[in-house]
């Protein structure tokens, strides 16, 4: 909104105060009692605790002020572990959800899909335990959309059987992804993991 301009001993009226002070201020509102949106405008909810601005046509979640106020997820493999097969691709199968903010996952899962509306920019961090060493070809990846989001080599098998990456994903809405993994020791082996996945940017 641009400056009204006003000069000195100028009367405030109704309509400025409506154009240019009101849609300027950072409302305090709930997310049922947001105001009229003007492109730009931003508010804060104190029922979510997240920042919201007006993008011309819908109100878009901006960020959030306090922990509760985080979109994401937090994952575990951890009920029980997973078998996975020696030199094949595999999903890591989520079966404990510790935070899902807007429904990403429904456990037990290996697929996130996107919520309509929240498309953007995440971090994801995924780390992985194996219960013997997964082979001096062992890797990790972030699968977006079936494709790779770039791979992580765990490294020398014969030390190794902890793993982690960490990603900046750019995603839509609908999009999936999935964490996977690869390991060349044996016939099996088994793990357990975490992902923690939470929208930085719109």
């Amino acid at each position: 909104m641009p400056d009204a301009g006003l000069a000195d001993g100028s009367i405030l009226t109704s309509a400025n105060y409506d154009t240019y002070l009101r849609q300027q201020v950072v409302a305090q509102v709930t997310s049922g009692t947001r105001p009229t949106g003007v492109e730009g405008r931003i508010i804060t909810e104190t029922d979510t605790d997240r920042i919201v601005c007006y993008d011309g046509s819908s109100w878009v979640r901006v960020g959030g002020y306090t922990s509760a106020g985080r979109t994401g997820v937090s994952l575990a493999r951890f009920s029980t572990t997973q078998t996975i097969n020696q030199n094949t691709w595999t999903a890591i199968s989520w079966d404990v959800e510790t935070v899902d903010t807007d429904g990403f996952i429904a456990v037990t899962s290996d697929t996130i899909t996107i919520p309509s509306g929240l498309g953007g920019v995440y971090m994801a961090t995924a780390s992985v335990s194996y219960n013997l060493t997964p082979g001096t070809d062992a890797a990790i990846e972030f699968y977006v959309n079936g494709a790779s989001n770039g791979r992580f080599a765990v490294g020398n098998g014969s030390q190794m059987t902890s793993c982690g990456a960490t990603a900046v994903l750019v995603v839509a809405a609908a999009d999936t992804v999935q964490v996977r993994v690869y390991q060349s020791a044996a016939a099996t082996r088994t793990l357990a993991g975490n992902l923690w996945m939470y929208r930085v940017a719109a």
